[in-house]
C-alpha cells in the first residue's frame, strides 16, 4: 500500500503542546516532522483539530520503536477506542487498558474526546456530527502518521460501542472490524453497508443496557423508549447484515463464565459475534471504574469478576481482518 508523508511528535512540539493545550488548529495546518525521528519510548500526546467550528481532541499513544519511517515500510495498525459517556478519553483508556496488548503489533491508539463527554448517534446524545469528526481524524492519522488504511479498527464502552456500531455501518468503506462494549447498534441497515467484522461484549448482568433491551439507557439518557434491542437481537441484526449463512450460529461456546455465539460463514470474510459475560454487570473490563458519575455507581462498575481479559480478546478477533485481504489476514 502506498503511503503519503506524515507528521509526527518531537520535543518542541511537546512544549508547543503543554503552552497551548492543541498541537495545531486545523488538518491543513499540521506541522510536518523530519521522517528519522524515532522513539525508542511509547509517546502519549494530546492533538485537536477544528471540525464544524469547534475544537475536537484525542489523546495519542505511539508505541516505542514505531517511527514514521517504520509505519511507511510496515503496517501501523489504527485502534479508536470510544469512551462511554460521561467517562473522560482519560478514564477511558486506564479502563480498557488497550495499550498493554496493542504496542506489540506498532498499533497507533487513539482516545478521541466526545463533546460533552458523549457520542451522537440515534436516539442519543446532542447535535454533533461525530461521524463526520471521526471519518476526518481517520483520515487525518492514515496521512500524517502513515496508520495503515487497511487496519483501522473500532471498539468502546456503553455509548462508545453504540458510536462504534454506527461507525460500522455508515463507515463501512473506511472501518476494517469493531469489537465493542455493553451497546447495541440504533443505525437503520444501509444500502452502502459492505459486511465488516463485528464482535459486542456483553454482561447478563448489566444494569443499564440490559441484556434483553436498551429501553433503560434510552430512557435514562434521552428520556425516550426507543431502545428495543437487545444482545441477542442485536447479534442476528449483525449476521443479516453481513449475509451470514444458517439461521441460529454455527459456534457456540458455553462455559461457567461466559458463552460464545458465532456467525463465521458471512459475507466478505466478516463475522458477528456476541461474547456474553455470565457475572458481568456494565463494565466488562478486568479494571474496575472508580469515581463514577451519571446513571450508574461504582458498585455496578466493577470490573469483570471472574478476570476473563476481554481487552485482550477484542484485540485478538479485531487484529485478524484487513481490508487489503478481503477480510480475513
Amino acid at each position: 500500500m502506498g503511503k503519503r508523508a506524515v507528521a509526527t511528535v518531537y520535543p518542541l512540539l511537546l512544549l508547543m503542546a503543554a503552552m497551548s493545550g492543541c498541537l495545531s488548529e486545523s488538518v491543513d495546518d499540521a506541522p510536518t516532522v523530519p521522517d528519522e525521528v524515532f522513539f525508542s519510548e511509547p509517546t502519549d500526546t494530546r492533538e485537536c483539530f477544528e471540525h464544524d467550528g469547534q475544537e475536537r481532541c484525542w489523546l495519542i499513544h505511539v508505541p516505542a520503536n514505531t517511527s514514521l519511517e517504520f509505519c511507511q515500510e510496515h503496517s501501523c495498525p489504527l485502534l479508536i477506542d470510544l469512551h462511554g459517556r460521561h467517562v473522560t478519553a482519560e478514564l477511558q483508556n486506564n479502563l480498557s487498558d488497550f495499550a498493554r496488548v496493542t504496542d506489540a503489533d506498532h498499533t497507533i491508539l487513539l482516545h478521541p474526546e466526545g463533546i460533552g463527554w458523549g457520542w451522537n448517534f440515534g436516539w442519543c446524545c446532542g447535535g454533533e456530527n461525530d461521524v463526520d469528526f471521526l471519518l476526518t481524524l481517520i483520515d487525518h492519522m492514515i496521512e500524517d502518521r502513515s496508520a495503515d488504511a487497511s487496519r483501522v479498527y473500532l471498539s468502546g464502552w456503553s455509548n462508545g460501542c453504540f458510536m462504534s456500531q454506527e461507525m460500522a455501518m455508515v463507515a463501512s468503506h473506511k472501518i476494517t472490524a469493531i469489537a465493542c462494549m455493553a451497546g447495541y447498534t440504533v443505525e437503520p441497515k444501509s444500502a452502502d453497508y459492505s459486511p465488516i467484522p463485528v464482535m459486542e461484549f456483553h454482561g447478563f448482568l448489566d444494569p443499564g443496557v440490559l441484556y434483553g433491551h436498551s429501553s433503560t439507557a434510552s430512557y435514562q439518557v434521552a428520556g425516550t423508549l426507543e431502545g428495543e434491542e437487545g444482545a441477542i437481537q442485536n447479534l442476528y441484526y449483525w449476521a443479516d447484515a453481513n449475509g451470514c449463512s444458517g439461521l441460529v450460529p454455527d459456534v457456540e461456546t458455553v462455559e461457567s463464565d461466559h458463552s460464545i455465539k458465532k456467525f463465521t460463514e458471512c459475507e466478505n470474510g466478516s463475522e458477528a459475534v456476541l461474547y456474553t459475560l455470565n457475572l458481568g454487570m456494565h463494565n466488562p473490563y478486568l479494571n474496575d471504574y472508580e469515581g463514577a458519575d451519571g446513571p450508574f455507581d461504582e458498585a455496578t462498575l466493577k470490573g469483570n469478576p471472574t478476570g476473563l481479559d476481554i481487552t485482550a480478546t477484542a484485540w485478538e478477533f479485531l487484529r485478524a481482518f484487513d481490508k487489503d485481504d478481503g477480510a480475513t489476514a
